[in-house]
């Protein structure tokens, strides 16, 4: 059978939804297994792969996607499991927006 370059891209994206859907598990069969009073809700599953179930708030949401303090390219979802993209520090390294810098006055 014959399999085209759409066919591969299905084949990815369905892999990536089952890898998300798996850590998604994970990370709530994580916070059920802990006794109620330790539960966060956010946390690191194998360590490194971020999560956060809390409803999200501005702050959360404008930290993930829109942080200028930070140079990082990925943050931690606001809310959900994995990363995001800081558009602020892509913006920075293309040279859209400056950085600021601060000068002490004496």
């Amino acid at each position: 059978m014959l399999r085209t370059a759409r066919d591969e891209i299905d084949a990815l994206l369905w892999i990536i939804r089952m890898a998300v859907l798996g850590a998604l598990v994970g990370a709530i069969w994580r916070e059920l297994s802990k006794p109620p009073p330790e539960r966060t809700w956010n946390g690191r599953l194998l360590g490194f792969v971020p999560y956060d179930l809390r409803v999200p708030t501005l702050a959360r949401l404008r930290d993930s996607y829109f942080n200028t303090r930070s140079p990082a390219l990925f943050t931690s979802q606001p809310v959900g499991v994995g990363w995001s993209v800081n558009i602020a520090a892509v913006l920075k390294r293309l040279g859209v927006i400056g950085t600021r810098t601060r000068t002490r006055s004496s």
